[in-house]
């Protein structure tokens, strides 16, 4: 049996006791960072479990083994460092294999960046998009933000890119409504929301930015 299994974004009290007790029945948990993830074992004291690490580089070839351990019937898990497998990290090729191959797989529920910052946005929730991370070649962004306009959309950003964003942001849509949380769950969570051009000045004016960022933005244009 297999299982994609979040984990933490932040505080790590907000694993779920089922996501604590999958693991420990687990033969082999897949991971991003075996030391991370070693770290979040040890804070539950879960033990007896193999680690071994699965990322961009080794997808392609550590597929075939999961798939081979599966017919011997052996419990896999896969989790990220935080938050969800596959939401803008590698794990959707290896569900689509399994699924493809007949075998049955189970998602837990568990913490993600994306609905709180839904929430904390208060923009219109009944209807909503997550676009993962924008593309890094800006004259795509507005085209990517534009396709959704009027419709609340989240992405990601990171702390090094994101007066970048902001900046385009704030030359092609000025006076539309965004939000940003930063370290969402953390010590140093923060929620700034306003339109465009505000939220902009303020980040422009820090002399560093850490954390990353999880963004809803409506577009009105």
């Amino acid at each position: 049996m297999f299982f994609v299994i979040p984990t933490p974004i932040g505080n790590l009290e907000d694993i779920t006791p089922r996501a604590i007790n999958t693991i420990k029945s687990l033969d082999i948990l897949f991971c991003e960072n075996t030391q991370n993830t070693n770290n979040l074992l040890l804070k539950f004291n879960i033990k007896g479990v193999t680690l071994k690490k699965y990322v961009d580089y080794n997808e392609q070839k550590i597929i075939p083994e999961i798939l081979s351990l599966l017919s011997e019937n052996k419990k896999i898990g896969l989790v990220s460092d935080a938050g969800y497998p596959t939401i803008s990290d590698p794990g959707y090729k290896l569900l689509r294999a399994i699924k493809n191959n007949g075998i049955n797989y189970t998602v837990l529920p568990g913490a993600t960046s994306i609905l709180p910052t839904l929430i904390y946005s208060a923009l219109p929730s009944n209807n909503f998009v997550f676009i993962g991370f924008l593309s890094k070649k800006q004259g795509k962004v507005k085209q990517e933000l534009l396709k959704f306009s009027g419709m609340t959309t989240i992405f990601f950003e990171s702390p090094h890119r994101i007066i970048k964003t902001l900046k385009l942001l704030n030359d092609e849509f000025p006076d539309s409504q965004i939000t940003i949380c930063r370290e969402i769950s953390k010590l140093h969570e923060e929620v700034i929301s306003g339109n465009i051009s505000d939220v902009y000045t303020q980040f422009a004016k820090r002399e560093s930015i850490k954390g990353e960022m999880s963004i809803a933005i409506l577009i009105n244009n």
